[in-house]
């Protein structure tokens, strides 16, 4: 069956359509005082009467665009601005996260532009206080909107966790972001171009809560009987904000079905699985970390029960996700390595071993990792024994489903193997280096 993307913004329910009504509108010029609208996180300023403008023309801000994140915008000056991070919160309005920003400026070609980011707190992790920020995170900027740029330098107040930066642009526009962004319609474009291999088949396995499709990757060499072939997953984007990790999961499928000798070796052993993006809303919206519905991903896989209605309303990501994987289970075959990728201020790992003799494999993943490729992991491996659990205790589900499982931390801020912050083209680099070392770490 040929794959045919879908348009990357499908009808939105009423919520999205109001949100998105007032999207439209955010192209705007800076006047102080700004004029918030606190719910939806925006910011709409009127623009400056004519006699106010320079020769250049006023300053513009706009975030109206897939993937665009910004809150208020104070006027400091005609070149000087306070962005604030809008942020999200959970569905029970706690654990507010504000990561991510992506936005654009305009009329900005030879000026002198300083921006500080602010509004990073208040910010909760696990119902507890904290930074979602640091002195060590460079933001990117563009004057594509496609290549992106770390800032070599920022100037950090503890105090207030803000972070400033300084532009001179040689380009009318520039793009700041927190990390290279990855939007929805990127991996659609993907997933037309992966459906077109002979190697790769591309599933739809359910819907978003806006009704996006979530897929599911299969690359192999269909020729081969898959009877004595082990199964290998990689999943990304738990986490709207993590866009490294896509990139990751980009250049780990554009090597799967490449005609590179070592890929045909992978493919005549091995069944590779894909599930290269999680949170299709919220990484087209702008989100930070949770559904469009306000639930955590990577909280709730094991409470999340397929017989249960409310769970496939709440989450429908995870509950056909986890049905998918269910499902694979149920035919006899067993996943023997999974991978779910996420990104943190260093790299580190932690795994889940249903039985004993998933250990070694998880233990050589890791040596792996670290001695050949540009994970630098910052801790040692650390460890689940399921085997090791009370007969009586519940199951969680990589128990439930005998799958061996290893959370990838990668950084996105400066490493000694890459010599800075990582970029783009490293991160899917890292892709094909990941799947290698998956492969390789099974008996």
């Amino acid at each position: 069956m040929k794959y045919h993307p879908p348009s990357a913004n499908p009808r939105p329910g009423a919520l999205s359509a109001l949100v998105a009504a007032v999207i439209k509108i955010m192209h705007f010029s800076l006047r102080a005082p700004a004029l918030g609208f606190v719910g939806l996180g925006i910011s709409l300023i009127p623009p400056l009467a004519a006699e106010e403008t320079g020769s250049h023309g006023a300053v513009r801000f706009n975030a109206a665009f897939e993937g665009g994140a910004m809150g208020e915008v104070e006027v400091l000056g005609e070149t000087e601005f306070r962005v604030h991070v809008p942020g999200q919160q959970d569905e029970r309005g706690r654990n507010r996260q504000a990561t991510w920003f992506y936005f654009r400026m305009d009329n900005v070609r030879g000026r002198d532009l300083k921006i500080t980011l602010t509004g990073y707190l208040p910010s909760e992790y696990n119902d507890k206080a904290n930074s979602p920020t640091s002195p060590d995170t460079r933001p990117v900027f563009s004057s594509d909107g496609e290549h992106w740029t770390h800032f070599a330098q920022l100037d950090w107040d503890d105090a207030k966790k803000e972070q400033t930066v300084r532009l001179h642009p040689e380009t009318d526009s520039v793009w700041l972001a927190l990390v290279p962004p990855y939007p929805y319609s990127r991996l659609l474009r993907l997933l037309g171009e992966i459906a077109a291999s002979p190697h790769a088949r591309v599933e739809v396995v359910g819907k978003s809560v806006l009704g996006r499709d979530l897929p599911v990757v299969t690359v192999t060499d269909f020729a081969t009987p898959d009877a004595a072939k082990k199964t290998i997953w990689l999943q990304a984007r738990d986490h709207a904000w993590e866009s490294p990790t896509s990139f990751i999961a980009e250049g780990a499928l554009k090597f799967a079905v490449s005609d590179d000798p070592a890929a045909r070796a992978l493919r005549a052993k091995y069944i590779l699985m894909f599930t290269p993006m999680m949170d299709p809303d919220g990484s087209a919206l702008g989100h930070v970390r949770f559904n469009a519905n306000g639930w955590d991903f990577n909280r709730h896989w094991d409470e999340v029960d397929l017989r249960d209605p409310q769970w496939l309303q709440r989450t429908p990501e995870i509950w056909y996700f986890k049905k998918a994987l269910r499902d694979y289970a149920a035919t006899g075959r067993r996943v023997s390595l999974f991978v779910h990728l996420h990104n943190s201020n260093t790299d580190y790992m932690m795994g889940e071993a249903p039985t004993a003799e998933d250990v070694p494999g998880l233990e050589r993943l890791a040596k792996l990792l670290d001695e050949r490729t540009q994970f630098d992991p910052s801790r040692p491996l650390s460890m689940r024994r399921g085997f090791e659990r009370r007969a009586d205790a519940p199951k969680p589900w990589w128990m439930e489903y005998n799958v061996p499982v290893v959370l990838i931390e990668s950084r996105i801020t400066p490493a000694k193997k890459l010599n800075g912050s990582p970029t783009a083209e490293q991160r899917t680099a890292f892709g094909r280096e990941l799947l290698q070392a998956m492969a390789d770490a099974l008996p």
